[in-house]
Order: C-alpha cells, then structure tokens, then sequence
C-alpha cells in the first residue's frame, strides 16, 4: 500500500509539472535593441504596436503588457528580450486582416 501511495503521488507531481509548462518552452529567450512603434488603438482603427528588429516587422503577441508610455507617436529605441513563436500572428486592424510575424515580448525597457 505504502508503494501505491508513492506512485501516486509521483504521477500527480508529474502531472502538476506538465500542466504547469510555460507557452515559451523550448524557444530560446534573445535579447536586441529594436525598435518599437505605435500606431494607434484599435478601437480607432489603430494597429497596435509593431516592433521592427533585424529588418524585419514583427506583431507581439502579448502587446497589451507594454507599458502605456511607449504610445506615442514617435518610434522608440527599445532593450527588448524576447522569443520567435513558429507561427505568424493574423490580426484585424484598420481596413483588414493582417498577417505578420509574431514576437513574444518577455521584457521591453528603453534603449
């Protein structure tokens, strides 16, 4: 009886810390400057913020935890860490549906 119960309790420890797995498992955390830009809400037919880093444009997934301060109409230097998920992140914005590469911002500090 005692074995079963440390079975168990070994089968419910791994099954906590399976469930508990963080989305950027696996993705190596990188850190650039970049540069981040605000277009507008999107309730005014804004897009939200982009960042563009190593000539490319990328959409964060996780823009709403950006600091309210980089809102602005000018483009910010930005320290940023951050991972590429596999997928592109489509979006509505504007006029239309978009498609971009996506960026998961872990932390944005000015540059």
């Amino acid at each position: 009886m005692k074995k079963f119960k440390l079975y168990l309790v070994a089968l419910l420890a791994l099954m906590f810390t399976a469930s508990s797995c963080d989305k950027d498992d696996g993705l190596d955390v990188m850190e650039a400057t970049a540069t981040l830009m605000w277009s507008g809400d999107y309730a005014v037919d804004g897009c939200g913020f982009s960042v563009y880093l190593k000539d490319q444009h990328y959409k964060p997934e996780n823009e709403q935890e950006i600091d309210d301060k980089f809102k602005t109409q000018e483009a910010h230097t930005v320290r940023i860490k951050y991972t590429l998920p596999a997928k592109p992140r489509e979006y509505t914005c504007g006029w239309g549906t978009h498609k971009r590469s996506a960026i998961r911002l872990l932390s944005v500090k000015e540059a």
